[in-house]
């Protein structure tokens, strides 16, 4: 019961404080980074990959990285695949 109580107060404590931060203009949170990736020194070569057919997931294993951040990176940096019809 002690334990309970005394978890409440934290909890109010941090919220009070974290309320008198942002009354104070105070950002909040992880900052943000630089916004570089380990994929941008190859966005021509990945460009190329997608214009030939190559898979997102076959990129993202040659680049030793996930499909998820390559779509995301694509999707930051405004690259698509051409469509080459069908």
């Amino acid at each position: 019961m002690a334990a309970e109580i005394e978890r409440d107060l934290i909890s109010k404590r941090t919220t009070e404080a974290l309320a008198a931060k942002r009354k104070m203009g105070i950002k909040l949170g992880r900052p943000k980074g630089p916004g570089k990736s380990k994929l941008d020194p190859f966005t021509e070569e990945i460009q190329a990959l997608l214009n030939n057919g190559s898979t997102q997931k076959f990129i993202a294993k040659k680049y030793n990285t996930t499909p998820a951040n390559l779509h995301n990176w694509m999707k930051k940096n405004k690259i698509k695949r051409l469509d080459l019809g069908g």
